[in-house]
């Protein structure tokens, strides 16, 4: 096999090859519909090409960046991945994503994040799971009366996003994984007319007229001239942006029925309902996430406020720059992270070390794991690695 960089005129290939791995329609006319967003695929999808020079398994590197512990870091978006069944079982995937990894690194990227089909499929790539939600449905009117005193208004494209973007940064920086978006991707996400489909964007705005929550929503029919909404994405800041959220939602009370609602793990929804018996939450796994760069991670996460070192031993197989013993030593004014040959206080692997370092798990959870063993500091490892919100929004 050849591995590369796909050509524009490519796009096409792509776009075939995926219809028929994920058994959809392929419909030769769509990069006229979104040519912007195609233009980002080819340029950042890769390739595994036979000797006759036919593509036969794909997957993008969408430039993304996310938060870890409030900064944002590269981390690169895996999407797209597939292989014709005749090529499949042949290393293909194996070797784009290990090519990908040092394209990742090269470029200073942190992590990497990727919605799988198969988790135990990518946890022997490095990734695990990276974060999770929590869907809710209820009836509409069981939503107390909120106690936000301003207005809402509906977007529409051409508003521009400053106001959008100001709730978004605010909500999304408390949440590691969470996309650090740029305009790029607000141009994709955001640009949908109301008027042309079923998707509704809504801002509400304090009495001062700042922005502190958005709703974006579309509509799904239950029976005839009775409807549901369906929160696409929503976001807030503060107790005031959660009031304002429920603002929006008490303005359809006579409009639709049930509402389904994802939110963080940790939304207080029991405080914000009539009866909770009416209420019904499933948890919903959100994604992958991997450790591009050991180093540039645990130089990045927040250290304990007393200051300390601990040594954090890393087996990465499909990233050998990450495997090794790392020192980690911080005190009031700086940290430092260093490798050493000392031995390691704990032993991990990629997938269980993703989970550490961005606090999806912390070390008591991460302890049940085969992969992990801990020979000293633990109390120190405690400190370090504490359960963190992660959450993300954007699907790819």
């Amino acid at each position: 096999m050849l591995y590369r960089n796909l050509k524009e005129n490519e796009i096409q290939d792509l776009r075939k090859l995926q219809s028929l791995v994920y058994f959809m329609k392929y419909d030769e006319n769509r990069t006229v519909i979104t040519p912007e967003l195609d233009k980002l695929r080819w340029k950042h999808a890769r390739g595994a090409f036979t000797e006759e020079g036919k593509l036969a398994a794909v997957l993008e590197m969408i430039p993304f960046k996310s938060y870890l512990d409030g900064k944002a870091v590269g981390s690169s978006g895996v999407a797209g991945v597939a292989t014709l069944m005749e090529h499949r079982r042949g290393g293909a995937v194996k070797n784009l994503l290990k090519n990908a990894y040092e394209e990742m690194n090269d470029k200073g990227d942190v992590m990497s994040y990727l919605y799988p089909f198969s988790h135990e499929y990518y946890r022997k790539y490095g990734y695990d799971q990276g974060s999770y939600s929590d869907i809710i449905t209820v009836d509409i009117k069981q939503f107390y009366e909120t106690r936000s005193v301003g207005y809402t208004k509906q977007y529409f494209p051409g508003d521009g996003f400053a106001d959008l973007k100001f709730v978004y940064d605010k909500f999304a920086s408390q949440f590691n994984c969470c996309v650090a978006r740029e305009d790029w991707r607000w141009e994709t996400s955001f640009s949908q007319d109301p008027y042309q489909n079923n998707v509704r964007v809504f801002i509400r705005y304090n009495q001062k007229s700042e922005p502190i929550a958005y709703l974006k929503m579309e509509t799904k029919v239950f029976a005839k001239y009775i409807n549901d909404m369906v929160v696409l994405e929503s976001a807030w800041h503060g107790d005031e942006g959660i009031q304002g959220l429920i603002a929006i939602i008490n303005g359809f009370n006579g409009d639709l029925r049930k509402i389904f609602l994802e939110v963080p793990v940790g939304f207080p929804i029991e405080l914000l309902v009539r009866e909770s018996w009416e209420l019904e939450v499933k948890r919903h796994h959100t994604g992958m996430n991997r450790i591009i760069n050991v180093q540039k991670a645990l130089e990045t996460i927040k250290k304990p406020e007393k200051p300390g070192k601990t040594i954090i031993g890393v087996e990465d197989s499909y990233a050998p720059w990450n495997t090794g013993n790392w020192l980690v030593e911080w005190d009031a004014v700086q940290s430092r992270v260093s490798y050493t040959k000392t031995q390691a206080d704990i032993k991990c692997t990629a997938p269980s070390f993703s989970q550490l370092v961005t606090g999806h798990m912390n070390l008591e959870s991460i302890l049940n794991r085969q992969d992990v063993e801990v020979s000293a500091n633990r109390e120190m490892l405690s400190s370090l690695f504490v359960k963190k919100p992660c959450f993300i929004w954007d699907r790819f």
